[in-house]
């Protein structure tokens, strides 16, 4: 081998080495694993705090993303039928919709990427939320979005035998089809014994991904809490950890005094302190430091925070010295929370089309079936307001009823179901108490004479 290959290999796995750890360091983040700014000795008080900003931040990005339900519908004119789109409702219920597309939000915002494997099962798929540290593509070299091998890889417990085994499957591209190819291993062993192989009876793979955020020229992309926004969380904690040990050494005033023995302060019963000198004196030594200028760094970093992981404080709950907000307000406020994401919507969005139009492929043969999203709104709005600009949208003949209602959060073939029952029902009712003699259903009808009752 080429000393130039060499370099570039010996380079590629350096890159692939960082990257897990930078994912193991982002997941101990985000579950409040940081790491401690004294080192605590037994028997001693552990003045260490923790503010885990990570989890904050992420746990907002994936509300914001997917915390409402997204919706989608076929294309009507490539010739849906009700089967179809039922089916596919089945999938993704039976896959915990909601909780699964949260999982790989999550999933996402922590390591920087999002896989979904499809496995086949009946009666319906398994989509499942890769762990992007077990996952090891290999990648067109003049194509970075084209992948040609997905290699997963992990250890577990054999659940036959309960002792340690590593797993590897390999997904690779040969031809116009993919291969699968199940591996095995002893822990401290690098020979692979293959247990299972089969052709991917289609033409893509079963694996679906996408950045969490956009990063260009570079297949893997970036997470909602790179090292950066780490490091300056860790000096944070610090600031507060420090902040804590001088208050407990020095929070509290120390008497001391002078021109006398401790065994000659005598303190009367009524509290007062008689000196056995007059020249004797007893003061308090008081902290004459300054902690407002420590709580205005604890201030500014937290802002730093916020601002680097685009989540403005008032995302959080923070209301502090805000009154009544307008629509506008409220967009200036989380504009940077909004914008980050739009642009994870133009990510995550993408793969849910793909994966669906894979989905229904699967099942039915076709590969021209494409969802269309329909995304909630991101800010809260006035309900009113958003009634007045619907009537005029439909007015203006800019909007169907069934966009309007998609926007309003309501399923069109649903609610027009529902409005043909109810006037049947109506009808029905009418048409009996006409035959009881009755003009409504009011009951302010004639009588068997002919007068008004």
């Amino acid at each position: 081998m080429a000393i130039f290959d060499q370099h570039l290999l010996q380079q590629a796995a350096a890159e692939e080495q960082r990257r897990l750890l930078r994912i193991q360091r982002a997941w101990q983040a985000y579950y409040g694993q940081h790491p401690r700014a004294f080192k605590v000795r037994p028997g001693q008080a552990d003045d260490n705090v923790v503010v885990n900003k990570a989890q904050i931040i992420c746990d907002k990005s994936v509300s914001f993303l997917f915390g409402q339900e997204v919706t989608w519908s076929l294309d009507a004119d490539a010739g849906i039928s009700d089967a179809q789109e039922q089916w596919l409702e089945a999938v993704w219920a039976t896959n915990r919709k909601l909780a699964l597309l949260q999982d790989l939000a999550l999933t996402g915002a922590v390591t920087g990427h999002a896989f979904v494997k499809i496995r086949l099962e009946a009666p319906y798929p398994r989509l499942i939320d890769l762990d992007p540290a077990t996952v090891f593509p290999t990648w067109d070299p003049h194509d970075v979005s084209q992948v040609l091998v997905y290699r997963i890889q992990y250890s577990g417990l054999d659940p036959k035998t309960g002792k340690p085994r590593s797993y590897r499957q390999l997904i690779a591209r040969d031809g116009d089809h993919w291969v699968i190819t199940d591996q095995e291993s002893e822990p401290d062993q690098t020979i692979w014994v293959t247990v299972n192989e089969e052709i991917w009876p289609y033409p893509f793979a079963p694996i679906v991904d996408c950045q969490n955020l956009p990063a260009p020229q570079c297949f893997w992309g970036r997470s909602d809490i790179e090292d950066d926004l780490l490091s300056v969380n860790k000096a944070r904690n610090f600031i507060l950890s420090n902040w804590v040990k001088i208050q407990r050494y020095h929070g509290h005033p120390r008497s001391w005094g002078r021109g006398f023995r401790a065994a000659q302060l005598e303190t009367a019963a009524d509290g007062t302190i008689v000196f056995p000198d007059k020249d004797a004196e007893l003061r308090n030594l008081e902290m004459q430091s300054d902690q407002e200028g420590a709580s205005t760094l604890d201030r500014r970093l937290d802002e730093a925070i916020h601002e680097m992981g685009c989540t403005p404080a008032v995302a959080t709950g923070k209301l502090e010295s805000l009154g009544d907000l307008s629509g506008t307000a409220l967009q200036v406020l989380y504009g940077p929370l909004v914008e980050k994401t739009i642009k994870k919507r133009g990510r995550y969005g993408p793969l849910l089309v793909e994966l669906n139009r894979r989905l229904l492929a699967i099942q039915f043969q076709r590969d021209d079936l494409v969802v269309s999203l329909n995304w909630p709104e991101l800010l809260p709005t006035d309900p009113q307001e958003d009634a007045n600009v619907a009537l005029l949208d439909q007015q203006m003949g800019i909007a169907s009823k069934a966009t309007l209602a998609a926007k309003r959060g309501y399923d069109w073939d649903q609610e027009q179901q529902k409005i043909q029952a109810e006037d049947s029902a109506m009808g029905d009712r009418m048409l009996t108490a006409f035959d009881r003699g009755q003009s409504g259903p009011d009951g302010a009808g004639p009588s068997a004479d002919g007068r008004r009752r």
